[in-house]
C-alpha cells in the first residue's frame, strides 16, 4: 500500500505491507501489518506558529477474516515517532523519539449491489494520537468507484476535519487500484483544500 495527501497546512505519505497467513474457516486468520510514513503539520503552539515534521514506523500483529462480501481486521502493535518542532515547542507533547501502543479497527462491506462502506479507526498511547475515516462509494462495476469521505485526526497538539470526493480505478483482471481524492480540510480552524492519490 502507497500513497500521499497533501493540504495547505499539512502532509501525509506512507509505505505499508499486510501480510496474511493461511486463512482457516471463513476466510479468518493471522495477520501482520508493517508501515512507514512520513508527514507534517502546523499548529499555534508557546513559540508562536509551530512548524511539526514527524517519521514514523509500525509493527502490528492482528486477526481478519474476508468474504464475498467484505472483510474486517484488527491489530495491535508498537509505533515509533520522531517528531521534529521548528521552532522548538518544549510543553509539545508530540516532540522527539517516541515509542507507544497502537490499536487499529477497519473493515469495508458491501451492504447493496454496487454500494460499499469502508471505515477506518485507530488510537496511539503516545502523543493522544488518532485517526479515523469512514467511506462510501458506489461502482456498477469493480473498474470505476465513485464516493465520498469524512475523516478526524488529530493529537495534543493539533486536530483536523475532512471531507473529500473519490474516484477509484481497478482495471479489469488486476491485482492493483488507484485511488484519487479531493475535498476540503479545517485544522484547528483553518480552512483548505486537500489531494490525494493512493
Amino acid at each position: 500500500l502507497a500513497g500521499g495527501e497533501y493540504a495547505d497546512d499539512a502532509y501525509y505519505s506512507y509505505l505499508g505491507l499486510i501480510v496474511t497467513g493461511r486463512a482457516g474457516e471463513h476466510g479468518r486468520g493471522i495477520l501482520q501489518r508493517y508501515w512507514l510514513d512520513h508527514f507534517g503539520y502546523e499548529y499555534d503552539g508557546g513559540a508562536g506558529r509551530i512548524s511539526a515534521r514527524a517519521q514514523g514506523a509500525e509493527a502490528a500483529i492482528g486477526y481478519g477474516g474476508s468474504s464475498a462480501s467484505g472483510w474486517a481486521n484488527v491489530s495491535i502493535g508498537l509505533r515509533f515517532t520522531d517528531t521534529k518542532l521548528s521552532p522548538d515547542d518544549p510543553t509539545a507533547e508530540a516532540r522527539g523519539n517516541q515509542v507507544g501502543v497502537k490499536l487499529q479497527l477497519q473493515g469495508e462491506r458491501e451492504f447493496a449491489p454496487g454500494w460499499r462502506v469502508g471505515a477506518i479507526g485507530s488510537v496511539a498511547n503516545q502523543q493522544g494520537e488518532y485517526w479515523s475515516r469512514l467511506r462510501l462509494t458506489h461502482g456498477r462495476t469493480p473498474a470505476v468507484s465513485i464516493g465520498g469521505e469524512v475523516l478526524a485526526r488529530g493529537n495534543n497538539e493539533s486536530q483536523s476535519t475532512a471531507a473529500g470526493l473519490l474516484l477509484i480505478l481497478k482495471p479489469a483482471d488486476s491485482q492493483w487500484s488507484v485511488g484519487f481524492k479531493a475535498g476540503a480540510r479545517r485544522q484547528d480552524g483553518d480552512e483548505s483544500a486537500y489531494g490525494g492519490i493512493e
